[in-house]
């Protein structure tokens, strides 16, 4: 039993030891979709998988920003929605162009014609006032929500009594809101602690999942939905460290993500004099930890050229920043033509 948190006890000890004319009618990405293989484990020796969602869900609406009105609110163009539409369960603003491309935000109350929104899961974002701009775009889409992804009646991933009993999803809660432990119970998602029912908790676009299995036979996870079709944008904490998703449904060597181009990232000669990047080895079952020499990309303890190292489509990172305290903005560059 004690294994079944060996993950999480890792993670959280890497965490705290470093110090988004109108148009009326929503659109649609063309529709993709990827398959995540959790191998088999079991409750004395679970396996780990790091996951993301990097597949968006139709939009309902797509139009141009009129107006931004406060901190948190904007009203767009050609809207004529009913009161309290994209509250009732959770919906996202995703910013589709302009200089915040790639943004996106939890919708908390609307109008008819207004959104207002959450920047909890934007640190770099304290207002909407000059992070948006009259005439840029915006889609609402429903959000992904645990339920929606692993299920709710009929979850993929086994369930249980307790915590302890069932496969676990680790989630960080928001920028420096440390991690929950979600489960499901036979009737509902659970976050360990809580009675409340987690169906509705939104897996934001830019985080990462890890997903531990104590059943005997593997689980194939499908995803389908819009490609993301602009560049994607990922704040990365500088008090400690961030658990990144990647946000394509391809996979995409580490040169390629671009780590080493957000601000103030720091190289170095060793891993221990550099920001670093962990990205999770199902084959190891182990962390493996990359360092950005200033030249290329390198694996702690060896000297070999890491650049073409492969991110997994589904995956997600441990970014640990050891340079700032700073929070930046990683910029995803679309690898592909949508």
């Amino acid at each position: 039993m004690k294994k079944h948190y060996h993950f999480l006890t890792l993670a959280i000890a890497l965490f705290t030891a470093v110090s988004a004319k109108a148009q009326t009618q929503a659109t649609s990405n063309p529709v993709g979709y990827i398959t995540v293989t959790v191998p088999a484990g079991s409750v004395g020796s679970p396996s780990y998988t790091t996951l993301s969602i990097p597949l968006n869900n139709a939009a309902v609406f797509s139009g141009t920003v009129a107006s931004v009105d406060s901190a948190t609110q904007v009203t767009l163009n050609g809207a004529a929605w009913t009161a309290g539409a994209y509250s009732a369960t959770p919906f996202l603003a995703n910013v589709t162009s302009g200089t915040n491309v790639g943004r996106f935000f939890l919708i908390t109350a609307n109008t008819t014609n207004q959104l207002t929104v959450s920047l909890a899961q934007t640190p770099t974002i304290t207002t909407l006032v000059g992070t948006i701009s009259v005439g840029d775009s915006v889609s609402i889409v429903p959000a992904n929500t645990i339920g929606s992804i692993f299920g709710t009646t009929s979850p993929v991933l086994v369930t249980g009594a307790s915590a302890s009993q069932a496969d676990n999803l680790y989630i960080l809660n928001g920028p420096g809101l440390g991690w929950g432990t979600y489960f499901h119970n036979g009737t509902n998602w659970k976050k360990a602690g809580s009675g409340a029912n987690q169906n509705n908790a939104v897996l934001y676009p830019d985080e990462g999942i890890v997903v531990v299995h104590i059943g005997t036979s593997p689980v194939s996870l499908k995803f389908s939905g819009g490609v993301p079709n602009t560049n994607q944008k990922t704040d990365l904490s500088g008090n400690g460290s961030t658990f990144a998703a990647m946000r394509f449904p391809v996979d995409t060597q580490l040169s390629a993500v671009g780590f080493e181009t957000t601000a103030g990232w720091l190289s170095g000669g060793s891993a221990g004099s550099a920001d670093n990047v962990w990205a999770w080895s199902t084959s190891l079952n182990q962390w493996e930890q990359f360092y950005y020499t200033g030249s290329n990309w390198r694996k702690a303890g060896s000297i070999a050229n890491q650049n073409t190292r492969v991110l997994t489509a589904g995956s997600a990172v441990i970014v640990i920043r050891n340079g700032t305290t700073t929070t930046t903005t990683l910029s995803q560059v679309l690898p592909y033509t949508p």
